[in-house]
């Protein structure tokens, strides 16, 4: 069986992929990812095969405009004033920026950007001829493919993220509108036509999938590769607090966002061993650190959890997912809308508080990191949310089902 997986320029939406791709190619299956130039290392580096094809807009431009135009408007309430969406600076005033004027220009550039992809994605699929399509939140362009080519697609989300979601301010018109602008011969297309998700959500925590058949998998982490420090394994004589904030929570947001330091800082005088992984520039911003604070660059999450006793992230679905996991007590401190709707819904299981980065207090913050240290209940809410995730059949278990979609030629 010839599987594409479809991809888009944000590794932490398709690296939830890529157990699934192994466990693809374990049984025989051929594997090829069609990608941005951008992310062919990353996947390479994985383990498959990419096919670097497709041209894609730049995501972190995107993400600074749109977060700048809802400031503008009134949608995004922030004590902070946002990036330039350009420099990546943080403006003094928002007359710095024409966003109404880059918005129409973008907008022009993006619809010509995934028509070229649909184009690319299609010449490939043509020659290929995979058996069958698997998507990534952000690559439709994938499902609309598969159909054209009489083959069955699938949505693979990284959990917490559904399909016609409105919580998470998912625009189907809008998705709609650029897919026919690509292909007008075809009919129109939305996330509401998905008709099969391999979901790694908590059964607890389900997110909205429409009509689509949900086939519930474990989640794996992956976040990229690394080696097992010396010191992650040796004895321990202080709880350790594993502080990740992600390249795009300095990207879109900045560096200097509070939250951060006041995590930190919060953590050290619990007198926790803190490890922190972080970007170079927000190591920079947040200056001289106590002798407590372990520093990392951009270490795969996955590698620190096991020996650690609570998480602290900026919110992002792959955060959460890989702290319910390993059964960490976690702060998310959301900065996005949707992060913040991620967080809410793990919250339910106890084994999370879910606070706003960009408005929480260092007291607020302070409180939960002591709460989550030192009150058991949420060391045993996030065992009892590992072994429930525990209990989703593996990847490998999958492949049967997927061979059955398939419609072999």
């Amino acid at each position: 069986m010839r599987v594409a997986f479809t991809t888009s320029n944000w590794a932490g939406h398709y690296l939830c992929m890529v157990p699934l791709g192994w466990a693809l190619q374990a049984a025989g299956h051929e594997v090829r990812v069609i990608c941005a130039p951008q992310q062919s290392d990353t996947i390479s580096r994985a383990g498959l095969v990419p096919v670097p094809v497709v041209e894609s807009p730049d995501m972190m431009y995107m993400s600074r405009l749109n977060l700048y135009a809802r400031v503008v408007e009134g949608q995004e309430v922030s004590p902070l004033l946002p990036l330039h969406p350009v420099t990546g600076q943080r403006v003094r005033n928002l007359s710095e920026f024409d966003v109404a004027t880059a918005q129409r220009a973008f907008s022009q550039e993006y619809t010509a950007t995934v028509r070229t992809a649909y184009e690319s994605m299609w010449g490939f699929v043509r020659t290929w001829r995979p058996h069958l399509v698997c998507h990534d939140v952000l690559s439709g362009e994938g499902a609309v493919v598969a159909r054209e080519a009489g083959v069955p697609s699938v949505y693979c989300p990284p959990g917490l993220f559904g399909t016609s979601d409105e919580e998470l301010g998912l625009d189907l018109a809008l998705l709609d509108m650029v897919h026919d602008m690509a292909r007008p011969h075809l009919p129109g297309w939305s996330r509401e036509d998905i008709t099969h998700v391999i979901d790694p959500s908590p059964q607890s925590a389900v997110p909205p999938l429409g009509d689509a058949t949900r086939m519930p998998v474990r989640f794996v982490p992956y976040n990229g590769p690394g080696g097992l420090p010396p010191w992650a394994f040796e004895p321990r004589t202080r709880r350790r607090v594993c502080v990740l904030w992600g390249r795009s929570a300095s990207g879109i947001y900045g560096a200097d966002v509070p939250a951060l330091r006041a995590a930190v800082d919060a953590a050290v005088a619990c007198g926790a061993e803190v490890v922190l992984t972080a970007t170079a520039e927000q190591v920079r911003a947040l200056g001289t650190l106590g002798a407590g604070v372990r520093v990392l660059r951009d270490f795969p999450l996955d590698l620190l959890l096991p020996t650690s006793d609570v998480l602290i992230h900026h919110g992002s679905d792959n955060a959460l997912m890989n702290g319910a996991v390993a059964g960490v007590p976690q702060l998310a401190l959301a900065l996005a809308s949707d992060q913040i709707a991620f967080s809410r819904r793990l919250a339910g299981s106890g084994a999370v508080i879910a606070l706003e980065g960009l408005t929480a207090e260092a007291g607020q913050i302070r409180s939960a990191v002591e709460t989550l240290l030192d009150e058991p209940g949420y060391a045993g809410a996030a065992l009892a949310l590992r072994a429930e995730i525990r209990q989703a059949p593996a990847p490998a278990v999958l492949v049967s089902a997927l061979e059955s979609m398939a419609a072999l030629n």
